[in-house]
């Protein structure tokens, strides 16, 4: 599991000290010394680890691992065939420096520099028996990335199709990711269902996110 701490600066660069040779003799100025440099070294060791630990936790020992959660309870519809729609989320469950952006139902923000893994569910419904191709795609800062596009077709009345997709993608503090949605029918939706005993409620759409690396340098250019 990866971790990162969330601080604007990186962790302290620390190495093993060299050691003063000892005297044959006893000599409090070598003992001295000595210590001089173990207590350094230590000091610089305690400060690593009060970077690693959670500010406010509970658990003081506990290292940040920035993460999120974030699903939608209601359906979402296309009005329009082969137009680009954010795919909307109404509902946080973890937000830990991932959030979405304040306004926004649909960005989701990250506030340390990384790599982050997205992991996206989404509940397909065909709404009568024509088959639809329906496409789902990345877009970063409202950028589209190229070749993220995937591709599903969904057909019959009523019939479902469980979307399962799961990507990397590097983001500094501060830039977003929006996932869009589009098909050449509007006969299609996301569909949430409400809890019919035993059955909890499903989500239309469901997105988890949780940090996997620190940000490469230099960053990587994405497909056009």
């Amino acid at each position: 599991m990866s971790f990162i701490v969330t601080t604007e600066f990186d962790l302290s660069q620390v190495a093993a000290p060299n050691l003063p040779l000892a005297p044959k003799e006893f000599s409090p100025q070598y003992q001295e010394q000595l210590n001089n440099v173990l207590r350094l070294y230590f000091n610089q060791l305690d400060k690593i680890l009060a970077q690693l630990r959670t500010s406010g936790s509970i658990d003081p020992g506990l290292i940040n691992n920035p993460n999120g959660l974030f699903f939608s309870t209601v359906d979402q519809t296309l009005a329009v065939v082969d137009t680009a729609y954010p795919i909307t989320f109404n509902q946080t469950y973890l937000n830990n420096e991932v959030a979405l952006q304040s306004g926004s139902t649909s960005k989701i923000e990250v506030g340390v520099d990384g790599v982050y893994n997205f992991q996206l569910s989404a509940q397909l419904k065909s709404t009568n028996s024509s088959g639809k191709d329906v496409q789902i795609w990345i877009k970063r800062n409202n950028i589209t990335i190229g070749y993220s596009s995937h591709r599903y077709t969904v057909e019959g009345s009523d019939n479902h199709m469980n979307v399962s997709w799961n990507f990397d993608i590097d983001l500094a503090a501060g830039e977003y990711i929006e996932m869009q949605w589009g098909a050449d029918d509007t006969n299609v939706t996301l569909e949430a269902i409400p809890a019919s005993a035993p059955y909890p409620a499903t989500a239309s759409v469901v997105m988890a996110v949780n940090y996997a690396a620190r940000l490469p340098d230099p960053r990587p250019t994405p497909p056009p």
